[in-house]
């Protein structure tokens, strides 16, 4: 999925990020993942599970959504995307809110945003971690990408998307990672103390609500 950014959008990202005519994003997940590496093919559940769900807008509303968010954070920037890279995580039309991040802080499984040596914004999953950099690699890509995410071309990750369809995949697998936590929580609550099941069925209750 590819994006384009405003002259404004332009000044406010990294030195790196300037050197393109206009940046262009292939959009990808934001996952908080503590692995040191994932596969887009095997862990495809965990990466749609982790990754930011997008809220459900009327159509046509997605980048105002998406840029009425990202002034609400310092440093974000709102792209609005067209493409079926990233499906099943998020479909054509899907705007997302990228977010500053220390390169420090990036783990398997982030969905970031980088510019590649032809001055190409991509944004996609982090698959690996290499002496020189990250591999990253898009969700409905077959191949890595040709570039590592390093220090200097890194731009932000993924922190909300906006979108106004859903892909019947993605829901299905968060639906099923909906149906996990119940269960986890359900089977928790059994082995505690009679009080401290109580308690879990409470705090539970009060933040479904």
């Amino acid at each position: 999925m590819q994006f384009i950014a405003t002259a404004a959008q332009k000044r406010r990202v990294s030195s790196v990020s300037r050197l393109a005519a206009a940046l262009l994003l292939t959009l990808g997940g934001v996952v908080a993942s503590a692995r040191s590496t994932v596969s887009v093919r095997r862990d495809l559940e965990t990466i749609v599970t982790m990754a930011p769900a997008p809220v459900m807008v009327a159509k046509g509303q997605e980048l105002v959504a998406a840029e009425a968010a990202a002034k609400r954070i310092e440093g974000a920037q709102a792209f609005l995307g067209a493409g079926e890279s990233m499906e099943p995580l998020y479909v054509s039309g899907t705007a997302i809110v990228v977010t500053a991040c220390d390169y420090s802080q990036l783990r398997a499984g982030m969905s970031v945003v980088y510019v590649n040596h032809n001055g190409r914004g991509v944004a996609h999953v982090l698959v690996n971690e290499m002496p020189g950099g990250w591999i990253a690699q898009g969700v409905n890509n077959a191949k890595e990408d040709g570039d590592l995410v390093t220090r200097a071309n890194l731009v932000g990750v993924i922190t909300q998307a906006y979108a106004s369809a859903e892909t019947p995949l993605r829901r299905e697998i968060a639906s099923r990672a909906v149906l996990k936590l119940v269960k986890a929580t359900s089977q928790l609550a059994l082995n505690l103390p009679r009080s401290g099941a109580a308690g879990m069925a409470s705090v539970y209750s009060e933040g479904t609500n």
